[in-house]
């Protein structure tokens, strides 16, 4: 070879040398940031800017990314969708040349992410037109880029929902760590969702399974926040969004608050809690399916358990049923209160709630303070402009109480109307559950009432709450001893009478407004006389004032006929002759009735008591 020769290979070899060597120390000087900008903007289809980007090249090329913002969707909320204050890459240089993208190692800080449906349903995170429905292929994930080792510190991802709720999850530092593509990559966060710190952990597919969008991704998740544990074991066929997901739901508290702080909520119930199904996310619908757990030490079941999120502009939509062995009413709800600290608690009922509301729950057992009951089954619906509901139990008195109603807006507060059915009660138990100390009737009683109010707070409600019911007894029996008081018998003064006698029927139309009331007519018809009496009422002292007296044509020879007056405390009234005034009298004999809805008084008339009486029309 000459001289010549050996100059020119020289040349030729050494200027790719040089070119490289030139690359090396020129490029980490060029500032790349506006012409990425201006391919990423027109890429995306939406503004991209970068203050700074910077490259030095080498077989592990390095990357220096600063002040990077990726504007929002037209019509969105905020007008950037993602930022980053600083990103720092080392990315393999011989896959780079073969169009893989391989991570060395990535620290990324103050990344800021915010999600959100423009109107439309149109997600901020989809670039370009969207696709038809037909089109409901996998996402191609094979050119998302293969990393080694990736680390994210002081940033936040807020999901707006269509409601304009803003859900928070700040990431003081998340990690993943891939040894190889082939190996499972391991997940590690610190942060907080909606001020409630949280930790995850978990064991995700590897980075190879991730590009395969053809095969459901394997995902093992385990999140910790005050003594709060949710697991999750399962495959997402859209991991990126985390959609797609399939697998079982463990969760595991020592009591709902952190749940509850998550979700927006105060306070709750200091009582534990487990709860374990099949969960599924299938676009907007979100389901636990077949759940079964404890609550405070009660086993219950979760057939079905279901968030969907709304349309643009449309409320979230919950399902919810739910089957309790026992449920104890007075430790999940609390104190409540009830004194003059709730007075100004509005009454409202929203003409667009969000979310939507239907709630089945059934309780085979449950205790309250107030009242306990067995066979329990609520149904709640939550619908613009009304809350509805319905509930069926047996009573701890054997009683089977039925009511339904519902609350629609009215004013400044709300209307409510309600229908309640007591049946089968028996009157011994009805007593002691009421704390009376005693009665002179037994049998089982039935009361068919309706309730409504209309107030702009509960104080209000109340104050102005109005009842309306009808008792009836058929086939009961009464104190012989009473018949003879109620009719002044002569006879009761040499002697006491003994046992019961037959009650053949027994009405008591009732009207209560803000906890006093009004019993007219009271009418029992009995084996030795009937007798019919007027009362007044306060269920708020529990004091009650009734006269009675006997009719004139039921009763004997011996019967005086005098009126007998009932009054004083409930578990210990006094019982004494009363005076009987013509008005009054004449009030009995008109047959007076409180003023009732038309379907109390067709009850009513159906009351043997009361098509067979000898009032006066």
């Amino acid at each position: 070879m000459s001289r010549r020769s050996k100059i020119i290979l020289g040349i030729l070899v050494g200027l790719p040398v040089l070119a490289v060597l030139a690359a090396i120390l020129v490029v980490p000087r060029i500032e790349l940031g506006p012409a990425v900008a201006a391919r990423a903007t027109a890429a995306l289809g939406r503004e991209v800017t970068v203050a700074s980007l910077r490259v030095s090249p080498g077989l592990t090329t390095a990357l220096a990314l600063r002040g990077a913002r990726l504007s929002n969707i037209e019509g969105g909320t905020r007008p950037t969708m993602a930022e980053v204050a600083s990103l720092d890459a080392t990315i393999d240089l011989l896959p780079l040349l073969r169009g893989q993208v391989v991570l060395r190692d990535a620290t990324a800080d103050g990344f800021v992410l915010y999600l959100e449906r423009a109107p439309g349903r149109r997600a901020n995170w989809r670039f370009g037109e969207r696709p038809p429905p037909a089109a409901a292929a996998p996402q191609d994930r094979s050119g998302f880029p293969m990393f080694h080792a990736v680390r994210m510190t002081r940033s936040e991802v807020v999901f707006r929902t269509t409601s304009g709720n803003e859900l928070r999850t700040a990431l003081d530092e998340v990690t993943l760590t891939s040894p190889a593509v082939d190996q499972p990559t391991a997940l590690r966060a610190a942060g907080s969702y909606n001020a409630v710190p949280l930790r995850l952990d978990g064991v995700l597919g590897s980075v190879a399974a991730l590009r395969d969008a053809a095969t459901p991704f394997p995902m093992t998740l385990n999140a910790t926040a005050d003594a709060t544990e949710l697991r999750f074991n399962g495959t997402s066929t859209d991991p990126l969004n985390f959609d797609g997901m399939d697998g079982r739901l463990a969760l595991t508290a020592s009591s709902p608050r952190a749940i509850l702080a998550m979700a927006g909520a105060e306070g709750g119930p200091a009582v534990p809690i487990e709860v374990a199904g099949r969960f599924t996310r299938q676009g907007d619908v979100w389901r636990l399916l077949d759940g079964e757990g404890k609550l405070d030490g009660g086993d219950f079941t979760a057939p079905r358990l279901e968030l969907t999120e709304g349309n643009a502009g449309q409320p979230d939509a919950v399902v919810a049923r739910m089957a309790f062995a026992r449920l104890d009413l007075g430790r999940l709800l609390g104190d409540q209160g009830g004194g003059e600290g709730d007075a100004d608690t509005p009454l409202a009922v929203p003409a667009r709630p969000d979310p939507l509301v239907r709630a089945e729950i059934t309780a085979r057992q449950f205790v309250h303070p107030d009242i306990s009951g067995t066979e329990a089954s609520v149904k709640v619906d939550v619908a613009p402009s009304r809350i509805g509901l319905e509930t069926h139990f047996v009573t701890s008195f054997g009683a089977r109480l039925s009511a339904a109603g519902e609350a629609v807006p009215a004013g400044d507060g709300a209307r409510l109307a309600a229908d309640i059915e007591l049946r089968d009660a028996d009157i011994d138990g009805l007593r002691r559950a009421f704390g009376v100390h005693s009665v002179p009737v037994a049998g089982r009683m039935s009361v068919d009432a309706a309730l409504t109010l209309e107030a702009a707070t509960l104080a209000a409600a109340r104050r102005n709450a109005r009842l309306s019911a009808v008792a009836s007894i058929v086939d009961g029996s009464i104190s012989r001893e009473v018949i003879e008081m109620a009719s002044t018998d002569v006879r009761a003064l040499f002697r006491t009478s003994q046992g019961m006698t037959r009650v053949t029927c027994l009405l008591a139309a009732v009207d209560v407004n803000g906890g006093r009331g009004e019993a007219a007519p009271l009418r029992i018809r009995a084996g030795t006389g009937t007798i019919a009496g007027l009362a007044t009422f306060d269920l708020n002292r529990k004091r009650l004032d009734l006269i009675i007296g006997s009719e004139r044509a039921s009763t004997d020879f011996f019967a005086l006929d005098i009126p007998v007056r009932v009054s004083g405390s409930f578990s210990d009234p006094s019982i004494e002759p009363a005076r009987w005034s013509r008005e009054g009298r004449a009030r009995l004999e008109r047959g007076g009735m409180a003023p009732l809805p038309p379907n109390l008084m067709e009850i009513a008339r159906r009351n043997p008591c009361y098509a067979g009486r000898s009032f006066r029309r």
